[in-house]
């Protein structure tokens, strides 16, 4: 009978043990069950946070930075129109001169003897003329005489204008004014015809030239506004004056000319220089260089968070690159453009966005 008691003892032991951790279990796991919440509430403890900031449009310029040099705005060659002696050369290196100075004369070497000799011998076909014309008008002169004397004084005429002609070749002058560059002779050297006597430069206004290539030739224009900053640190303002129509056959370059006041000559011929040229103003933003991403058809862009709360993108052009930030084409303007998570969301994901700047 005692066993017995025993036996019944450690079953109801066991019994009440199995059903305490019964009630411990349910419990456990009705306490590990989620409370529910509504379907919005779970959307947005799903979202990823985003920093966004709100961009402003500015009419942006963006610049073409040429390497360049100075250049005289003309340049005049003077040789000699045939040959002699120099026998006078009135000007010196250097010397400002107007147009129609005298360079240089060559000796006279028997023109002028030459000149008189012409007009003297057009004087007598001339009264030969007039005389011949006499005799013809009383019939005394064959009409065919008078011809002839007629072609005689043309004849006496056209070589009065070759001995002029030679008489002028002895005086050189200079066709524009400027500056007296180069002479390279001197005083009772002998020259031939097309030898160099002299060169001069007009140099105000100065030209700037540069090259551009052919993806960037149509933001130049004739009569934009340019700088020009010379190797001296000296920075100038100019206009584009000349844009050339026909590209370089080597380097597939474009001429470009600006033209800038040179008062005073004060700017050399032959400077290095640079030449910035500005295009027509666009609508841009700028932004730091880390708002840049790649769409998976591999098009630049940035990520902007849309008025539902979901991520878009948007291809940019990226006008200039500054110390400052990107300056970037193709924002509207008021777009909040995310600048911080935006490699860790996809185009049409919600996010929850907070403005950092």
């Amino acid at each position: 009978m005692i066993g017995l008691k025993a036996n019944r003892a450690v079953a109801v032991v066991l019994i009440a043990a199995v059903g305490v951790w019964i009630g411990l279990g349910e419990f456990g796991r009705s306490a590990s069950k989620p409370t529910p919440v509504r379907g919005g509430e779970a959307t947005v403890a799903a979202s990823r946070k985003v920093g966004i900031t709100v961009v402003h449009t500015e009419a942006y310029r963006r610049a073409l930075v040429v390497s360049g040099r100075t250049e005289a705005n003309k340049a005049v060659a003077i040789s000699a129109r045939g040959p002699g002696i120099v026998e006078d050369l009135p000007v010196e290196k250097g010397t400002k001169v107007a147009a129609g100075t005298v360079i240089a004369r060559l000796a006279d070497e028997g023109r002028a003897s030459a000149l008189k000799q012409a007009e003297a011998f057009l004087a007598q076909r001339k009264i030969e003329y007039e005389a011949a014309s006499r005799l013809t008008e009383t019939g005394s002169n064959p009409r065919l005489n008078l011809t002839a004397s007629r072609v005689a004084v043309d004849s006496a005429a056209a070589m009065l204008d070759m001995a002029r002609v030679e008489v002028d070749k002895k005086t050189l002058v200079t066709p524009i004014a400027g500056v007296v560059d180069q002479i390279p002779i001197e005083r009772g050297q002998a020259v031939g015809e097309g030898r160099l006597i002299a060169t001069v430069l007009a140099l105000d206004p100065i030209l700037v030239v540069g090259e551009v290539s052919e993806r960037s030739v149509g933001r130049a224009a004739v009569g934009r506004p340019a700088e020009v900053r010379l190797v001296t640190g000296e920075t100038i303002k100019g206009r584009i004056s000349y844009v050339s129509r026909s590209a370089a056959e080597r380097t597939r370059t474009y001429r470009v000319e600006v033209e800038a006041i040179n008062t005073g000559d004060r700017i050399a011929g032959g400077l290095t220089a640079e030449i910035t040229l500005p295009s027509e103003p666009v609508p841009a933003v700028r932004l730091p260089r880390s708002v840049l991403t790649l769409s998976d058809e591999g098009v630049i862009g940035v990520r902007f968070v849309d008025a539902e709360g979901k991520v878009g993108f948007r291809a940019v052009e990226i006008l200039d690159d500054t110390a400052e930030g990107l300056w970037l084409a193709g924002i509207a303007d008021a777009t909040r453009v995310i600048v911080a998570g935006q490699e860790f969301v996809k185009v049409g994901t919600p996010v929850v966005a907070e403005v950092v700047r």
